[in-house]
């Protein structure tokens, strides 16, 4: 397919002309950039925009993958500084429940702001091992 003006183009992809112009705008390809003047317009390969509006798809599937793949790691990740922070902590039984509150209002946080970006992540299935053990340090009662 030939370079189309941008009307054109937009019917040949079968979008609205601003969409069309938003895509431009966020860096789509051009055949000829438009200047000022007579015969001087924008012109539009549809072919090309077809493989960049793809080449967009696999980018964000990738992003999304790489997100589900560090929600994944997230819990075990807190958790370890969360046992770390404990560990340098002089009041053991105090500073295990904070670093249990810590750990799941920080996890509670990232995951949230994840999914805001877009991402479908579900919440940890279970607690990890360093948080359990900070878990049964501040249930034990004083003698």
């Amino acid at each position: 397919m030939s370079a189309l003006p941008v009307p054109a183009a937009a019917a040949a992809l079968g979008v609205s002309v601003p969409t069309l112009k938003r895509w431009i705008g966020r860096g789509a390809p051009v055949a000829r950039r438009g200047r000022r003047g007579r015969g001087c317009r924008t012109l539009i390969d549809p072919e090309a925009i077809l493989a960049w509006r793809a080449a967009q798809d696999a980018d964000r599937a990738q992003v999304e993958a790489a997100l589900r793949a560090l929600a994944g790691r997230i819990p075990e990740l807190l958790a370890d500084a969360a046992a770390e922070a404990f560990r340098l902590a002089p009041d053991k039984r105090g500073a295990a429940w904070t670093a249990c509150a810590a750990w799941q209002l920080s996890l509670a946080a990232v995951l949230d702001d994840l999914r805001a970006c877009g991402a479908e992540i579900n919440d940890p299935d279970t607690i990890p091992e360093p948080i359990e053990r900070l878990r049964k340090i501040a249930s034990l009662r004083s003698i």
